[in-house]
Parts: C-alpha cells; sequence; structure tokens
C-alpha cells in the first residue's frame, strides 16, 4: 500500500512516516512544504489541490498531518478532496482535534455535539471534518481522528513548551486553573490508530470518528507537578490567577508580535519568551475527558501507561530537549 503523508516533517507526521516504513506492507511518501529528503518524499503546498493531485497519482491512500493557521486546515482539507477526487484516490485519514467539541465539558464520546464557539481554532477543525465528510458522502472512506493532546520523546508543544514554562515558573500549581483533563495521549498510540485505519478502512460512503486520549491521562496540576519533578524543576510554584491573567492575557499578544516580527527579518525567535496564550490556559481548566472506547475496539488501540512515559519525556528533555528555547523568563509579577 502506497500512502501519502501530508504535514510529514511535524510531530506526529515524522513518526508515523516511521511507523510506515516499519510496517513490512507499507510504503510512505513523505509530503510537506519544508524541503524534500529522502527518495520516497516530495515538497509541496498541500492547500494546491494541482499539486496534490500530482502526488496522488498512484497512491492507495492519504494521511492528511497538516497543522498550522486556519486557512492551512480549512484549504487544506478542501484541496485534499479535490485532488482525491480527481486521482481516483479513495481512502482519506484525517487529523482533526478534540477542540471540535469546543466549550463542551464532562465525559465525550465521538456522538457529542460540534461547538466552534472557543476561537478560529475550533471553527477551522469543524469545517475541514465536514469537507472531509463531503468526500465521503461522494462514495470515498474517510477516518477522523480526534486526538487530545499528543505527547512523548520529542514533543514540542507538550513536554518542551510546558518544562520551559516550569523551569521559569509560570506554570505549577494552578489550583482550580489547572483541574481540567489533560488528555494526554502518546504518539506511538496515535500512529498505532492510523495504521489501523489504513489497513481496514471503513465501506466507501462512510465516515467513521475517533477520540484518542489515555484513560489514566491525569489532570493537569497533576502533569505539571509530575513533570518538574521528573526535570528538576522545584520547589514547584504555586501559580495564582492573577499571575495566569497577566501572563495569558497581557504578556502573550506582545510577545507573539516579537515573535513574528523577529521571524519576517529572519531572527532566531528561540530568544523570545514563551508565549502562553489565552487559549492554553482555558483548556488547562476545562473539565472535558475525552472517551476513546471506539478507537480501542474498531482499531485495536491500547495505551501507552502514563507512569511508563513520564520518565521518558523527562529524559529527552534534561538530554536533547532543553536547548530548543533558551530566551529568559519573563520578570516575577
Amino acid at each position: 500500500m502506497k500512502v501519502l503523508v501530508l504535514g510529514a516533517s511535524g510531530y506526529i507526521g515524522k513518526r508515523l512516516v516511521q511507523r510506515l516504513q516499519e510496517s513490512g506492507w507499507a510504503t510512505p511518501v513523505a509530503a510537506s512544504r519544508s524541503a524534500a529528503r529522502g527518495p520516497r518524499a516530495v515538497r509541496l503546498d498541500a492547500t494546491d489541490a494541482r499539486a496534490l493531485e500530482q502526488a496522488m497519482s498512484d497512491v492507495d491512500a492519504v494521511v492528511n498531518c497538516v497543522a498550522g493557521s486556519a486557512r492551512a486546515i480549512r484549504d487544506g482539507a478542501t484541496a485534499l478532496v479535490q485532488a482525491a477526487s480527481r486521482s481516483g484516490c479513495r481512502t482519506i485519514v484525517h487529523f482533526s482535534s478534540m477542540s471540535v467539541y469546543g466549550e463542551q465539558e464532562g465525559e465525550l464520546d465521538e456522538d457529542a455535539a460540534k461547538d466552534s464557539s472557543i476561537g478560529w481554532y475550533a471553527r477551522a477543525k469543524n469545517d475541514a471534518e465536514q469537507v472531509i465528510e463531503g468526500f465521503a458522502a461522494g462514495g470515498g472512506s474517510a477516518v477522523i481522528l480526534r486526538p487530545g493532546c499528543v505527547w512523548g520523546p520529542g514533543s514540542e508543544l507538550w513536554v518542551g513548551r510546558i518544562a520551559r514554562l516550569l523551569e521559569w515558573r509560570r506554570l505549577g500549581d494552578l489550583g482550580a486553573a489547572g483541574d481540567g483533563w489533560s488528555n494526554l495521549v502518546h504518539v506511538e498510540d496515535v500512529c498505532s490508530a492510523v495504521l489501523a485505519a489504513l489497513r481496514q478502512p471503513p465501506a466507501g460512503g462512510t465516515t467513521k470518528a475517533y477520540n484518542l486520549s489515555a484513560p489514566d491521562s491525569p489532570r493537569w496540576n497533576e502533569y505539571f507537578v509530575d513533570l518538574a519533578l521528573h526535570i528538576g524543576a522545584v520547589p514547584v510554584a504555586t501559580v495564582g490567577r492573577r499571575q495566569l491573567l497577566a501572563d495569558s492575557r497581557f504578556a502573550a499578544p506582545p510577545l507573539k508580535l516579537l515573535e513574528r516580527a523577529v521571524q519576517r527579518v529572519g531572527g532566531n525567535a528561540r530568544w523570545v519568551p514563551e508565549v502562553f496564550p489565552p487559549g492554553l490556559l482555558a483548556l488547562f481548566g476545562r473539565h472535558l475527558r475525552l472517551r476513546s472506547e471506539r478507537a480501542e475496539k474498531d482499531l485495536g488501540v491500547s495505551w501507552t501507561p502514563y507512569a511508563k512515559t513520564l520518565p521518558k519525556v523527562a529524559e529527552w528533555w534534561t538530554s536533547t530537549g532543553h536547548p530548543l528555547r533558551h530566551a529568559a523568563p519573563l520578570a516575577a509579577r
């Protein structure tokens, strides 16, 4: 089976390409906007339907791991469906997100209502899902994956960023603001779900959606304290609501502007202090817990234990992850 992986330079996409190569039954083609490397790698813009059609001319399935802006998410899904319809590729595995559930709380399975009220990311993800569902309605086979927070060694978003904020005492025990569920899921489990979906895709004309979250994933406060202890970011800070609001509402916008300005002139943005956006603070307090039994039943996914992953991500951070960003912490408030 020849599989085109879009967004192959990202955290999930890169590992997925490796897993497909190791599978013995799949031949991956790694596609991304960055420079192509390797004999089966292509450089393309995932929002360019013509380029996609050419890349998909002889593949059996496509896995869409593209992340980024609202345009990249929404227009990328549209271009993908157009290219799939023209090229004859009838199987798509599409990465969505738990953000499609919006502000809802409680335990939610895949049949829960969708909600785009929490911002551009949720709107873009819901719009993209609708496009993929339209592909299936036209006779295609589609699997939509809705992972929680994908972690593991090498995870910049959910290990590296968190570790830096812990070391700089901008995260720690957040009290009620950190009592939301983390919905952590190991990158290997996510890749296993993709491989299973490719081996047994749903019938044509069908869309199957799957939540991906390990049942033992803790609340955010527990994760923050555990990770802090493992990487030596002690004593663990107690971060009050006033500091959190100042960091996310007042410091984040100018820091983001500074980061973009540095990038525009070709500078190294790693010297800019970590941005702590308001949406991240909202996530830490949201009492949403994904139910993922459908993935266990249909895809045979078994979950990597939290207690097994924690020391491995800490080892990655202390040995190789620490140099990823060197900016000094913000002044204490």
